[in-house]
C-alpha cells in the first residue's frame, strides 16, 4: 500500500510542471457552468420548473457535477496505456514490483487530487460570477455516502479504462473506442450533459443498474439533496458489484493479452 501511496504523491507533485494543463482544465469546469447557464437560461425563461428542477437547482447540479468530473482523470489511462504499448515503453510496468492496474489507479488519484484543488476554485468562481444559490445538502450521511460512491466510481472508471487500454496488446489502433466512440456515451450516462432525471421514463428501469450512472450523477444528486439515502445505497451496491467485476475483467484481460507484448514498439 505504501508504494502506491508514494506513486500518488509523486504524481501530485508532478502536476506543478503542467500548470497550463491544470489551468485549462479548471477553465473547462467553468465552461460547463457557462454552458448550463446559457442553455437552461433560455429554457427557464419560459417556465419556472423543469423536471422538478428550478433554474438555481439546475445550476447547482452543474457546478457540483463539473467539480466531481474534473477530479476523475481515468479517461487518460487507456490512452497512455495504449500509447506505451505501441511505442514499446510499457516494459517498465512489467518489471516494477507492483501490478500496472493499481499503479495507474494511484497515478490518477495523485493527479486528480491536485486537479481537484483547482476544480474547487473554479466551482467557487462559477458560483460567484453566475450568482448561483448553491444547494448543497446539510445531511452528513448523504455527504459521506456521496464521497464513498464517488471514490468507488473513480476505481471503476480506472478499471474500465485500463480494460480498454490493454486491448492495444492485440489491436494496433483502439483510439476509435477510447477517444471517439465510447467517451461521449459514457459522459452522457454519467449525467454530464443533462441530469438523467430529465430523460424519458423508459430509461428509469435501466440506468439505475448501469455503473456509469453512479460515477458522477448519483453523488451529485446526493450532494444537492435531490436523492434519498435509500436510492444512494442502491447506487453504492450496484457500483460495488460492477467495480468488482470490472477489476476482475481488467486483471484477466491483462494476463491473457500481455504475452503478445514484444517491448520493441512498432
Amino acid at each position: 500500500m505504501k508504494k502506491y501511496l508514494a506513486v500518488a504523491k509523486i504524481l501530485f507533485k508532478a502536476q506543478f510542471a503542467y500548470r497550463f494543463d491544470v489551468i485549462f482544465t479548471a477553465l473547462g469546469t467553468i465552461w460547463k457552468v457557462v454552458f448550463a447557464y446559457i442553455l437552461w437560461g433560455a429554457v427557464f425563461a419560459e417556465r419556472a420548473e423543469v423536471g422538478g428542477f428550478t433554474f438555481q437547482a439546475m445550476l447547482s447540479y452543474y457546478v457540483v457535477s463539473a467539480f466531481l468530473t474534473t477530479m476523475d482523470l481515468s479517461d487518460g489511462v487507456s490512452g497512455e496505456l495504449a500509447s506505451r504499448i505501441r511505442e514499446g515503453t510499457f516494459s517498465k510496468y512489467m518489471v516494477i514490483p507492483d501490478h500496472p492496474l493499481p499503479h495507474f489507479l494511484a497515478q490518477t488519484a495523485g493527479a486528480g487530487g491536485y486537479y481537484g484543488l483547482f476544480a474547487a476554485l473554479a466551482a467557487a468562481v462559477s458560483t460567484l460570477v453566475f450568482r448561483v444559490q448553491l444547494a448543497v445538502t446539510g445531511d452528513p450521511r448523504k455527504i459521506l455516502l456521496a464521497a464513498v460512491i464517488f471514490l468507488l466510481g473513480v476505481v471503476f472508471m480506472n478499471c474500465y479504462s485500463f480494460f480498454l487500454g490493454v486491448w492495444a496488446f492485440k489491436f494496433q489502433e483502439i483510439s476509435f473506442l477510447t477517444q471517439h466512440t465510447l467517451p461521449a456515451i459514457v459522459a452522457f450516462l454519467k449525467g454530464e450533459f443533462v441530469p438523467l432525471a430529465l430523460l424519458p421514463a423508459v430509461f428509469g428501469g435501466i440506468l439505475p443498474y448501469l455503473p456509469f450512472t453512479h460515477v458522477a450523477y448519483t453523488p451529485t444528486m446526493l450532494l444537492t439533496g435531490r436523492m434519498s439515502l435509500d436510492d444512494g445505497l442502491h447506487g453504492l451496491a450496484v457500483l460495488a458489484v460492477w467495480t468488482a467485476g470490472m477489476w476482475l475483467a481488467a486483471v484477466l484481460a491483462y494476463r491473457r493479452l500481455r504475452i503478445r507484448y514484444e517491448g520493441v514498439g512498432i
